[in-house]
C-alpha cells in the first residue's frame, strides 16, 4: 500500500497528524503563570526546527538556496500567521474544539488548490465544505454561546494554514521538503526573535522541556506534511489529516481529563463526513489543460 505515491501520501500525512496533534498539548502543559508569552513558543517552534534541518541538510549535502525564494516566502508568511492564530486559540480554547475547528484547512485546501492550481471540483465536493463549516458552525454554536476571539482565530489559522499547505503542491516541482520546512522554520524563528529579546522570560526546566517538545513535535509533522502534500493532490491527502482530531480528543481525555461536549463530538463528526466524501469523490486529477498531473514523492 505505502510503496505508491498514494500510499506514501497517507503514511506522511498520518504521522504528520499524530506529531502535530502534539504540539498544541505542550502549548497547553505551560502554565500561563509560568509568565512565557505566545512569541516565545512561536520561537522555539521555529529555533529548534531549524537547527535541526540545518544539519540534516548539512548532512546530506543539500543546498540552502531556495528554487522559488518568492513562493517560499509567501509559504513562511502564510504558516507564521496560522500558526499564531492557531497557538493564541489553543491557549484560550479546549484542545479537542480548537483542533477541530483548525480542521477546516483542508477544505481551504479543496478550494484555494482548485482556484490557484486548477485542480478539478466537483459539486460532491462543494456538499464537503459545506459540511465541514456545518460542523464548526455546530462546535461554536453562533447565537447561543458569544463567539470569542479564540474561537475567531482558531477559524482564522485554518485559513492561513490551508493558503500554506496550497503552496506546497506548487513548491513540490522546485525545492525539497527538508529545504521549505527549513526555510520556514528559520523565517519563523527571525521573526519571533525580537519579541523573545523585549519580553521573553526565563522558563523553569519544565517549561523549557516543554518548549523543546513544541520544537521537536512540531518539526517532525511538518516535515511529514511537506512530504504528503508532494505526493498527492492537496484534496486528496487531507483525509489523512483528520486524524488529527482523534488525536486530540484522545489527548484532552487522557492527559487533561476532560472529555468534549456533545457539540463537539458531532461538530467533528460532520467535520470527518465531510472530509470522507471529499477523499471518495477524488479520481485522477487533472490541470486546466486537461493533462494528468505529474505527481513527484520523495
Amino acid at each position: 500500500m505505502f510503496n505508491t505515491p498514494r500510499g506514501k501520501a497517507a503514511l506522511f500525512m498520518i504521522l504528520g497528524a499524530l506529531f502535530l496533534s502534539i504540539v498544541p498539548v505542550f502549548v497547553k502543559l505551560i502554565p500561563l503563570n509560568s509568565g512565557i508569552p505566545t512569541t516565545q513558543k512561536l520561537f522555539m517552534r521555529g529555533a529548534v526546527a531549524t537547527i535541526v534541518l540545518a544539519v540534516v541538510l548539512l548532512t546530506r549535502g543539500i543546498s540552502f538556496r531556495p528554487g522559488n525564494p518568492i513562493l517560499l516566502g509567501a509559504r513562511s508568511l502564510f504558516g507564521i500567521a496560522g500558526m499564531l492564530t492557531f497557538f493564541i486559540a489553543v491557549e484560550g480554547m479546549h484542545l479537542a474544539e480548537a483542533v477541530t475547528i483548525n480542521k477546516l484547512s483542508p477544505f481551504f485546501v479543496l478550494i484555494l488548490s482548485w482556484f490557484f492550481l486548477g485542480e478539478k471540483l466537483k459539486k460532491v465536493q462543494v456538499f464537503a465544505v459545506f459540511l465541514g463549516f456545518a460542523g464548526v458552525a455546530v462546535i461554536l454554536r453562533p447565537g447561543s454561546i458569544p463567539l470569542t476571539l479564540p474561537a475567531g482565530l482558531a477559524v482564522l489559522s485554518a485559513l492561513f494554514a490551508g493558503s500554506a499547505y496550497t503552496t506546497l503542491r506548487a513548491l513540490r516541482k522546485t525545492d525539497r521538503p527538508l529545504l521549505v520546512v527549513f526555510w520556514f522554520s528559520a523565517a519563523t524563528a527571525l521573526f519571533f526573535l525580537p519579541f523573545v529579546i523585549f519580553t521573553g522570560v526565563m522558563p523553569d526546566l519544565t517549561s523549557l522541556i516543554f518548549l523543546f517538545c513544541i520544537g521537536l513535535s512540531g518539526t517532525a509533522g511538518q516535515l511529514f506534511m511537506t512530504k504528503a502534500y508532494r505526493c498527492a493532490p492537496g484534496g486528496e491527502v487531507a483525509i489523512y489529516g483528520y486524524l488529527s482530531v482523534v488525536f486530540s480528543m484522545s489527548w484532552q481525555v487522557l492527559i487533561f481529563d476532560s472529555v468534549p461536549d456533545t457539540a463537539v463530538f458531532i461538530g467533528a463528526g460532520l467535520i470527518l463526513l465531510g472530509g470522507w466524501i471529499n477523499y471518495m469523490s477524488r479520481g485522477t486529477t487533472v490541470n486546466r489543460d486537461g493533462g494528468i498531473l505529474i505527481q513527484e514523492c520523495e
